[in-house]
């Protein structure tokens, strides 16, 4: 039986790029387009690792993620999160002096690890920057959950 993995993004392109990649290196991809839906999916199918990104509606990544780890039956998931802060901050080192709330980027990273390790949570297993790479993320679900 293939291990499953489940893909929550908001962007419902890279969900569908993600899973293909995932679905052709012989995984069983579950989608989610949102965090609600996303932790729902988790609790209702227990996949084997969860690639999960960070900036979404309803729920963010953050919240998603300390919820899984709060949960004693999903708390075990490997998880992988997805971010674009550093292309984001990339794109906008020009502007830093007139839209300085994106210097505040990096530390809100920072600040959402801290809140977890406050509340006792532990780090994802893994960060992966936007735009992902198809073969980068095979790698590291395969280092984290074999074939």
């Amino acid at each position: 039986m293939s291990k499953r993995v489940l893909v929550i993004d908001d962007d419902a392109n890279t969900v569908e790029y993600l899973s293909l990649a995932l679905q052709r290196s012989g995984y069983e991809p579950i989608g989610a387009h949102d965090g609600k839906e996303g932790f729902e999916k988790a609790a209702e199918c227990r996949p084997d690792l969860m690639v999960l990104d960070i900036m979404m509606p309803k729920k963010t990544g953050w919240v998603v993620f300390r919820q899984l780890r709060k949960d004693d039956d999903l708390k075990s998931i490997p998880v992988i999160m997805l971010t674009a802060v550093s292309s984001v901050l990339e794109g906008q080192d020009g502007l830093a002096e007139e839209e300085p709330e994106y210097q505040d980027l990096r530390d809100l990273l920072r600040r959402g690890i801290q809140h977890m390790r406050e509340d006792g949570v532990e780090r994802p297993e893994a960060f992966i920057d936007k735009p992902v790479d198809p073969e980068e993320l095979v790698q590291k679900v395969r280092e984290l959950i074999g074939d």
